[in-house]
């Protein structure tokens, strides 16, 4: 939590609902289940008055970039990431799992029973109280300040009486660490975020695992998708040609089945 950039002493109006409220959490998430290495990745949480919206800071970056005519990189990750989205109040999200050009849109309902404990801490000058739960198959721990009056918290976490500033299982895959936050008095438009919704294809949990053990089958078949040309680009920018194309289909499911440790373990997806 050093990092963690919040003061408790904040006027009221501050979290006004009819603003949007940006919080950005530090990820540090093992990809491969057992391994030692953590990864280290940034997030948005965007808390509109309507809705949330939950994102690789990719998103971010790209639509800056791009409404300033500048190129973005071609390492990032915004056509194999995924953005969660929840109208407030409401425990059905809608995740948006981008594999290239195809853009799957998934509805599951998610909440969590939290334990609520007696147990404080204070981070700078923010008092922060101890919650507990079961979901997704793994056993969370989270501290929230009743101080920010947000029901939020990163992915589909929720329901606590106030955001969730720090998160984490305990076999230490996935730990959430609230950094930063910021007011938008303007209203938030990220046109990747909104071409994402727009083309998302509504489908259901068994067709969304068929469509996932597809692409694990043969990656550059299916993000060919019909087109014959000799060769494409990867998404990081990679040349797929007649000469490299096996080559590169193998690396793509050593990695599809390699790294394969989602927050939600109860729907990993096994790939053989």
């Amino acid at each position: 939590m050093k990092k963690t950039i919040f003061l408790a002493v904040l006027a009221a109006g501050l979290w006004a609902k009819a603003q949007t409220h940006r919080f950005i959490y530090d990820v540090m998430y093992k990809k491969e289940e057992g391994s030692e290495f953590l990864t280290k990745e940034n997030f948005h949480l965007d808390i509109h008055p309507d809705k949330t919206d939950y994102y690789q800071r990719d998103f971010f970056i790209a639509d800056s970039l791009i409404s300033r005519n500048i190129q973005f990189p071609k390492d990032t990750k915004l056509n194999t990431s995924s953005i969660v989205s929840h109208k407030i109040g409401e425990e059905l999200y809608d995740e948006y799992d981008l594999l290239e050009n195809t853009i799957l849109k998934l509805q599951t309902k998610d909440s969590q029973k939290w334990k609520l404990t007696n147990e404080n801490k204070k981070v700078k000058d923010l008092v922060l109280q101890k919650a507990t739960t079961h979901f997704g198959g793994r056993e969370w721990t989270a501290w929230f300040a009743k101080e920010i009056p947000f029901q939020e918290g990163p992915y589909k976490f929720h329901g606590l009486p106030g955001l969730i500033v720090e998160l984490y299982d305990d076999k230490n895959n996935y730990k959430f660490e609230l950094v930063k936050s910021t007011k938008l008095d303007k209203p938030v438009k990220n046109m990747f975020i909104d071409m994402a919704k727009q083309n998302g294809v509504s489908t259901t949990w068994d067709k969304y695992k068929t469509t996932k053990l597809a692409y694990y089958d043969s990656p550059i078949n299916f993000l060919r998708n019909g087109n014959q040309a000799d060769q494409f680009f990867l998404n990081d920018g990679t040349k797929v040609n007649p000469a490299n194309r096996r080559e590169i289909n193998e690396r793509l499911r050593e990695n599809i089945k390699k790294y394969n440790n989602p927050i939600d373990l109860d729907r990993k997806i096994n790939y053989q």
